[in-house]
């Protein structure tokens, strides 16, 4: 713990107030999670948050304390986080992260990781999540940018409000430089925790804070002013081609997502490698380098491609003719077979495929199209909702290859198992919202209109 008294110009104290900045962005934002991990950014960001509150009553703070369980020190920081909280009567949220010694992210990467997870289960729909990052947490991310080969968006450096997994992310701080808020924190007689991991240059951004810039901030005084300029117009170049990328994304993507490819084909390869990113990006993935050449080597300019699949973060990405899909793996339910009892009462299909809703319709003198005229059943007919058929199927003499017909209607490869297929006593009647097969169906008045309401 340290205190540290000191004596700063009114200048210095004034140009440090960029909360005002925050209230004057955000004029009717009036609910805030405060990340707070007792070392003096997070600390000077609290004081000032506390002391606008006084003024105005409304805004509503509630504080996110996350100990990382790095060094035996932790519950030092977590401890005092707790008491100014309390005597602020605000309220705090503590949670921890034990980080595993091997994991594929690295000490850092993983933290970063698992903290974003514990805001986005404790931040309230209204609320703003607030972090403390400064000027120089942004120098030092342009250097680790470079180290992980990242491009123009990683190089853009960090924004002052950000958007990631629905929640909204504000850095009052971030074009503040360390050393003013630190005299900040001096003339306001504050005190603050020592992050004792800070010291260690194992850590890849320690090694660069306490090794690598403190040497080039010494010999170019101005190196900071001019990596903020630089991140600056990069982050202009960087909006200006997202502008023609998303134009094109938003014209060339269907209504599930998947991207249309030929009028990407015409592109060259670098082109095309930053529609894919930034298609993967509003899909809430961020690919590495590699995913990418990957995706397009692989899937793109691959002939072969059929049943290619390239699997990262859970997730896959495969192709159907010309479009490509980013797809959430299901469950196998090839196996389940459904017993509809009343086919006029609603079904719940499983791996939350939706429901079937059905009704009986009268189309005496009504022409209808065959591929939505499901015969009403009769009494006593069994019923059944399964998703699996055999690549031949045979009925009334006439042999059926299920996969002509998923083809027919364009169904990818990895869908055809999730449509329900509809049974009457073990004969399939129809595939829901795709097919019928009712060719030997005596006509009828009554028939079945079945909706399938789903996601897919």
């Amino acid at each position: 713990m340290v205190q540290i008294h000191s004596n700063v110009s009114f200048k210095i104290i004034k140009i440090i107030m960029f909360i005002q900045k925050l209230f004057l962005k955000y004029p009717q934002q009036k609910y805030f999670l405060l990340a707070l991990s007792g070392g003096v950014d997070s600390i000077v960001l609290f004081t000032q948050l506390i002391t606008y509150k006084k003024k105005n009553p409304n805004i509503k703070i509630r504080v996110i304390h996350i100990n990382h369980n790095l060094h035996l020190h932790s519950i030092k920081s977590q401890k005092y986080c707790e008491k100014i909280c309390k005597k602020n009567n605000v309220h705090i949220i503590i949670d921890n992260i034990n980080i595993p010694q091997k994991n594929k992210y690295g000490i850092e990467g993983y933290a970063r990781i698992e903290r974003l997870k514990i805001f986005k289960k404790y931040l309230l729909p209204k609320e703003i999540l607030l972090t403390a990052h400064n000027l120089n947490d942004q120098c030092e991310n342009i250097f680790l940018s470079l180290k992980r080969r990242a491009g123009i968006c990683g190089l853009s450096g960090i924004s002052y409000t950000s958007v990631y997994n629905d929640m909204k992310i504000v850095r009052p701080l971030i074009y503040t430089q360390k050393k003013k808020i630190i005299s900040w924190a001096k003339s306001k007689q504050l005190i603050w925790i020592e992050d004792e991991s800070n010291k260690h240059i194992k850590y890849d951004r320690n090694f660069l804070r306490n090794i690598i810039l403190s040497k080039i901030y010494k010999r170019w005084p101005s190196f900071l002013k001019n990596c903020t300029k630089s991140m600056k117009i990069l982050a202009n170049e960087h909006k200006s081609l997202d502008f023609f990328i998303l134009r094109f994304i938003k014209k060339n993507t269907f209504s599930d997502g998947s991207l249309y490819l030929i009028k990407f084909n015409q592109f060259k390869k670098e082109v095309k490698l930053s529609i894919l990113k930034k298609w993967l990006i509003i899909n809430d993935i961020i690919p590495t380098y590699n995913i990418l050449l990957r995706i397009y080597k692989e899937i793109i300019i691959n002939k072969n491609y059929f049943n290619k699949k390239i699997i990262f973060n859970n997730r896959e990405i495969r192709r159907f003719k010309e479009t490509i899909y980013y797809i959430v793996p299901q469950k196998n339910i090839t196996d389940i077979i459904i017993n509809w009892k009343n086919v006029l009462k609603p079904v719940i299909l499983p791996n939350k495929l939706g429901i079937l809703v059905s009704k009986k319709k009268n189309y005496k003198n009504q022409k209808i199209i065959s591929t939505y005229k499901i015969p009403f059943p009769e009494k006593n007919t069994l019923i059944n909702i399964c998703f699996y058929i055999k690549k031949k199927y045979v009925y009334a003499n006439q042999t059926i290859y299920i996969k002509k017909i998923w083809q027919k209607y364009n169904i990818p490869p990895w869908l055809r198992h999730s449509v329900p297929l509809l049974f009457y006593n073990k004969q399939l009647i129809a595939g829901i919202g795709v097919f019928v097969i009712n060719n030997h169906f005596i006509q009828s008045e009554k028939y079945l209109k079945i909706q399938w309401l789903n996601k897919i």
